[in-house]
Formats: structure tokens, sequence, C-alpha cells
């Protein structure tokens, strides 16, 4: 049976997320339902964007289509002068006994102007092409659970690639995961609850900062859990194109709270701080468009991403600096030895009630980690309360504490019971001996 390839392309109107995966999945709908392609006759895919574009997520498109065994390649193309912005260009190679004239390529969008000859397509019915679309995707998303263990899993996160989020997703899953970066923390629970993703790295509390509260209003908002923790060590590093040295930089960038955290280190060098939407965005924008006499503070998994070179290392003014992120998945983690649980409630208006909420935990002797309270948006000057404890909540002392506490509570959201974090190690200077809370 002959190998055909089949061609497509379309433009994207911005690159996020989701305006990619969106025309890319109808670039590709087109392309299987006017040549009837099934994945099983499919060899392998391969995917080019122009640099404007993020490279991986035409190829998530197709996993979400259900091409989980097809071979999928991704990469940027070669800068040409005048060449179309936004693009992205696909080319299937299919088994197929059908002759090379039969064969339908796709050119869509602004996409038409590379090959007029090709943009006149036999009719589709949109509204039922959109509904094959949605099939699909549902189709996918069943196929996960089953499917999971034999792909590597997608983790969404906040921010560049080269992130502390990132860093923290590669430190709890390794480095077998596909990551897939979010322009917001809203933009975690979407890819999560559309399929995009199969966890996402949500960034809760800091050690210096305290807690992230729009976080805590979304996991209060969704529907989602917590499937873990995870405990980074923020350790901020001066980044700089290759050939550069430290006695050469008079400026650098970063986002407000890094260079807040470094403001000793870089006063006493004299050097300006210059605020960054984000940490890794700084160090993307450097390599991209290199200064003379500019660096950034960034982590260390971004000067691998980007390759720039690291200039100093460890240039925080506090070493206990850590940052704890949840998990977050769809459905219920599997049930550890090591277990915490996180909820949030709220109480009714009227003298003794948080002591009665808290007192269905003291009096069974369950160990408080964490407690916190928040406005609720809806009443103003009216709290929630935000509760870690250690242990399961399907053990029977917690049952019985959650239990009291619904009958006592105005309202109980359980985020979820998961695998508690290894405790921070004992601090070895200053003569601190206690284990640091975060």
């Amino acid at each position: 049976m002959p190998c055909r390839g089949v061609r497509g392309a379309t433009t994207v109107d911005a690159n996020t997320p989701e305006a990619i995966l969106r025309e890319t999945r109808r670039l590709l709908a087109l392309m299987i339902k006017l040549n009837d392609i099934k994945p099983e006759d499919v060899a392998s895919v391969l995917f080019t964007t122009t640099r404007d574009l993020t490279a991986e997520y035409p190829a998530l498109a197709a996993r979400q289509l259900g091409w989980l065994d097809t071979a999928l390649l991704c990469g940027h193309e070669m800068d040409v002068p005048g060449g179309l912005p936004r693009c992205v260009r696909v080319l299937i190679n299919w088994n197929t006994d059908k002759a090379a004239d039969e064969v339908v390529h796709v050119y869509i969008r602004g996409a038409r102007n590379l090959r007029p000859d090709k943009s006149s397509l036999p009719p589709v019915d949109m509204d039922e092409l959109e509904q094959w679309i949605e099939h699909q995707i549902e189709t996918w998303h069943d196929q996960r659970p089953a499917r999971k263990e034999q792909r590597m899993p997608i983790v969404a996160f906040q921010g560049e690639r080269g992130a502390f989020s990132e860093q923290a997703a590669r430190q709890h899953f390794g480095d077998a995961i596909v990551t897939l970066p979010c322009r917001s923390f809203e933009a975690i629970f979407a890819a999560l609850e559309a399929g995009e993703a199969d966890y996402g790295m949500l960034p809760v509390e800091n050690s210096v900062a305290g807690s992230i509260n729009r976080a805590y209003d979304l996991l209060l908002e969704h529907d989602l859990r917590v499937w873990g923790e995870v405990l980074l060590r923020v350790r901020h590093n001066l980044l700089a194109p290759p050939g550069v040295t430290l006695d050469q930089i008079r400026v650098v960038r970063s986002h407000p709270q890094a260079l807040a955290q470094c403001e000793r280190w870089l006063n006493q060098r004299g050097l300006q701080a210059v605020p960054w939407y984000d940490t890794a965005g700084s160090a993307k924008q450097l390599a991209e468009n290199p200064e003379p006499g500019v660096a950034v503070i960034a982590s260390e998994l971004a000067a691998r991403t980007y390759g720039l070179a690291i200039l100093a290392q460890g240039i925080e003014d506090l070493t206990w600096n850590y940052t704890r992120f949840f998990v977050i998945g769809r459905g219920e983690p599997p049930v550890t030895g090591k277990t915490k649980t996180s909820l949030v409630f709220a109480v009714s208006h009227e003298p003794g009630s948080l002591y009665a909420c808290l007192g269905e935990f003291a009096t069974r002797g369950i160990n408080l980690t964490k407690l916190e309270s928040r406005p609720r948006r809806n009443r103003p000057w009216h709290y929630v309360f935000y509760l870690d404890f250690e242990g399961h909540w399907q053990d029977p002392t917690c049952q019985q504490a959650l239990v009291g506490l619904l009958a006592r509570a105005a309202f109980v959201k359980l985020l979820g019971s998961y695998p508690a974090a290894e405790p921070i190690p004992p601090a070895d200077e200053n003569g601190q001996t206690e284990l640091l809370q975060v």
C-alpha cells in the first residue's frame, strides 16, 4: 500500500493555547473528513509552526482527536522574509490505495494564500464538522483512563517554559511528561476541564510571601481535586547570553517578586532592577533579543530551556524560600500511606461557631497543618476558612470529624485527600532546628 502525503495549513489569530488548539482541530477535522482518514492508517504526522506560535500545541490537538498511538513530530519553521505570520502546517503520511490526484489537501483561513490552487474545498457542513470534533474529544477523554499508563501525562502550569511551576512539575512527575504552558491560573483549570491536560501544577503558598489568594479562590469555584502537593525550593539565578560576564551587567529584569527576593544582592552590586511580567518570560525575551548589559533572574530550568548562561546561583536574600504547589486533576487520587486533606468551610455568623467547628478535629486528636480565612466573594464581611489536616477523609476518625463539621458549618467543600509532601529538612544555619512551616 503506497504512502501518500496529505498537506494542510491554517492561520491562528493569537499565540494562545485556545486559539492554536481550536484552529488546528478544525484543520485536522477537515483533512480527516474529506479524505476519510483512519488513525490506524496514519504512519506519522509532522506539524510545523512559524516562530510566533508555540510549536507543541498542534500535536496536542491531534491527541485530543484520538490519535493516541500515532507518531507526532512538531517544530518551528525557518524564518522566511515576508512569510505568513501565525501559521500552522500539517503533513499527514497516510497509507492508502487512493491515487495521488484523489488526495484532498486543505488550506484554510489566511493559509489560502500559500496554495490558491488548493483553497477550493468540497462542500462541508460546518455545524456537522463541529459536532464531529466535540464527539472525537469526548471519545478521547473517555479513553484517557485506560490509556494514561501508555503515554506521558500532560501537566498544565502558569507561565512561560522554564517557570518555577514547570520545575515543580518535573520535580514531582519526572521528565517523562508533556508540559502545557498557560497564560493564567484560570487557563490551567480550563485546560483540565476541557481534557487538554491530565494535571495542573498550581502554586498556593510561598514561605516568604504567604498564600496565593487567587489559587484558593479558583479551587473553591471549580470542581477539581487536589492530587498531591509539592514543596519547591525557590533558587534564583542570574542569567545572561553566553559570553557575557558578571562585571558587564548593569540592568536586571525579572518578576517584581523575584527582584524583591534578591534586593540585597542586587543593591550590593549596584544593579538596576527592572520589573518584568514573568521570570521565565524575561529569560525567553532576553534569549530572543539580547541587549548589552542586561541580565535576568530566573530558574536553572529557564537557563537550560533558552540557552542562557548562569552568572550567579542562589542570589536570593533568604535561603529558606519555598513554594507549595497543589497537583490538581479530575476525579479522586488513589489512597496512599501518608496523606493530608484540604477543605474549605464557612460558619454561621454567631459567637463560638468557628470554635465549635475546629473542636470536631481537636477532640479526635486530628492535627491541623493550616488554617486561613478569606473573604466570601458573594457576602461582604463574611469569611470562608481554608483548612488542612493530617489524614485521609476516608479514615474513620476523619470521617467522624467531617460529619461533625457538616452539622456545624454553613457549608463544606472537600478539596481533596492526597499524598503529603516530604517535610523540609531542618535548617543548618543560624541555630534553627524547627521545620519550616509552609
